[in-house]
């Protein structure tokens, strides 16, 4: 499968569909995977050459060495699109990747040409946050994802998501190292506020939501949008994994950039 190696850090990606048109790059949410993209990079590899990520610490790009930041994911990003000799991307993140993603086009902005923003929060962990999630990070350093696995799922996805879907997410936890999901969670911890980094952003954009995700991403989605000049897409019974949940739909706001975004 096709890695880069950035400082040490290994980071695979898939990459599918048509060569020379325009490039999606997908990168998953928090102790999610590239396979939780698998069906929109499939949909969307008939119009776009596509760029399907694990981020450091997930899935296949395993084995962190250190603690690791939204930065980080941001410059791994930008190491795999400079590797590709890729510009001018349109760059899909959720929650950790919509990070992760926004802050790649502040620090390359000559490697993104559009944003779609999925269940993304833009503010920083409030100090109720980061106890709740130093407390789940603490027990996945050291009992891993099984006392928790319940609260996990429930996290992300929607109470009637579907079983292959839900089993899916148990399967790719259950293989995650230890040491890596709890540095992820740290990072996601760290991360900063989004908001702070949209000023001088001018680029299309969308904004998705999942219906059945936390309330407060409600909120924020539209906050979101109106900061950036971005229609803003409520995806009925979607948790906070929607590209997991409804594939086709998120698949189908991608298209409508490409469709008016150029080739």
């Amino acid at each position: 499968m096709p890695a880069i190696v950035r400082e040490g850090q290994r980071v695979v990606f898939d990459e599918l569909g048509r060569s020379g048109g325009r490039v999606v790059v997908l990168a998953h949410n928090l102790l999610a995977g590239r396979g939780s993209f698998a069906a929109v990079a499939a949909q969307l590899a008939t119009r776009a050459r596509v760029v399907n990520v694990d981020l450091r610490g997930h899935g296949d790009s395993r084995g962190t060495s250190r603690a690791f930041s939204t930065a980080d994911l941001a410059a791994d990003l930008a190491a795999v699109l400079d590797a590709l000799a890729v510009r001018d991307a349109i760059v899909v993140g959720t929650s950790l990747g919509a990070a992760a993603a926004v802050e790649l086009a502040r620090a390359r902005p000559e490697l993104v040409g559009a944003l779609v923003l999925i269940a993304a929060n833009p503010h920083a962990a409030s100090a109720r946050d980061r106890v709740t999630f130093a407390a789940l990070a603490t027990i996945l350093r050291t009992l891993g994802p099984g006392p928790v696995l319940t609260s996990v799922l429930a996290g992300l996805h929607a109470p009637d998501a579907a079983a292959d879907v839900r089993g899916a997410t148990t399967a790719h936890l259950q293989a995650m190292d230890r040491r890596d999901m709890a540095r992820a969670v740290w990072a996601w911890i760290a991360r900063p506020a989004l908001l702070a980094h949209l000023d001088g952003l001018r680029l299309p954009a969308r904004v998705v939501v999942g219906a059945a995700d936390a309330p407060a991403l409600a909120t924020a989605g539209r906050v979101l949008a109106e900061r950036l000049g971005a229609e803003l897409f409520t995806i009925a019974g979607a948790g906070h994994t929607v590209q997991a949940e409804r594939p086709r739909e998120v698949a189908a706001i991608v298209e409508g950039l490409l469709a008016t975004t150029g080739p």
